[in-house]
């Protein structure tokens, strides 16, 4: 079932915004490049609110001492303990396949941002 939960130009680039939709908390966000996504708001690993975190990239090297920032505005960090989810998937950065957090389906409508829950 579709629901709206804000206009467009109510979330700015890089900016994340708490809704709460059949008693299911999610946080929406605007990436730097303009694209939105939605992820569930509780982190797996303790259960504070993610929205209370960060958007940052994530570094990564080929060689010791070689650090390159990549997907820069795409990484949502954990307040608590700086748990990584990649944004677009709600996958962790440490163990992809076995840590996740719920991702919705994200659709712009007239100017509304619409979720898929």
């Amino acid at each position: 079932m579709k629901y709206t939960v804000c206009r467009e130009d109510e979330l700015k680039h890089g900016e994340m915004k708490e809704v709460t939709v059949n008693k299911k908390p999610i946080v929406v966000i605007r990436s730097s490049s303009g694209d939105v996504y939605a992820l569930r708001n509780v982190c797996p690993h303790k259960g504070p609110a993610l929205s209370k975190g960060s958007l940052d990239g994530t570094c990564t090297a080929t060689e010791p001492g070689e650090y390159t920032l990549e997907k820069a505005g795409e990484i949502l960090k954990c307040p608590w303990h700086s748990w990584e989810f990649d944004i677009k998937t709600g996958c962790s950065l440490f163990d992809p396949e076995n840590v996740k957090v719920m991702t919705y389906n994200v659709t712009i409508e007239s100017g509304h941002i619409t979720l898929e829950v």
